[in-house]
């Protein structure tokens, strides 16, 4: 009788231990990672009108934002050897646009985007520091080239970072390039 008990507890959290992190259906604004369900609520759809990202139904980040959700660059993501997204590069369009400078050219500038970098290669989800591209604020991702140590991260105005330890700083700002690689 003992060994029976033994035997179905055993089961028991052989089965809960398999499944313990929910997955994502053919929904949108869904990600399935290496820690379970992320999802993503465009602030344009929420309440308070901030954009909300959720790790298995737990708040982890809240920003000022119409929309977010990855970037659609096909570097912007790793996968794990089954298929979870380990790395991701999420992209947010600001409810308020950030004064940058003022330009005697063009006058009053200002960011309306902006990145973090989400990692979930840990036993924890690492949420990296704010990015963008400094020289032109609108410059698209266009490459990523992910590695174990570190990864890089460069845009389309030839500006690249560098990401590490959780946090993201910039190596190269593009002034050189003049926007070309």
């Amino acid at each position: 009788m003992i060994a029976l008990r033994a035997i179905i507890s055993g089961l028991v959290l052989v089965s809960v231990s398999s499944y313990s992190f929910e997955k994502c259906t053919q929904g949108i604004n869904c990600e399935n990672t290496t820690l379970g369900k992320l999802e993503y609520i465009w602030g344009q759809e929420s309440n308070d009108k901030k954009s909300h990202v959720t790790l298995n139904g737990h708040n982890i980040l809240n920003v000022d934002a119409s929309q977010i959700g990855p970037e659609s660059n096909g570097d912007s993501f790793i996968l794990d050897k089954n298929k979870n997204v380990s790395k991701i590069i999420f992209i947010y369009f600001l409810n308020t646009p950030r004064y940058i400078t003022t330009s005697p050219k063009y006058g009053d500038m200002y960011r309306y985007r902006a990145y973090r970098l989400f990692d979930f290669s840990r036993k924890e989800v690492v949420i990296s520091n704010e990015f963008y591209p400094p020289a032109d604020y609108d410059a698209p991702l266009r490459w990523v080239s992910w590695g174990q140590k570190n990864s890089v991260i460069a845009f389309d105005d030839g500006s690249r970072f560098k990401y590490e330890n959780g946090h993201v700083t910039m190596i190269d700002d593009g002034s050189d390039t003049g926007g070309s690689e």
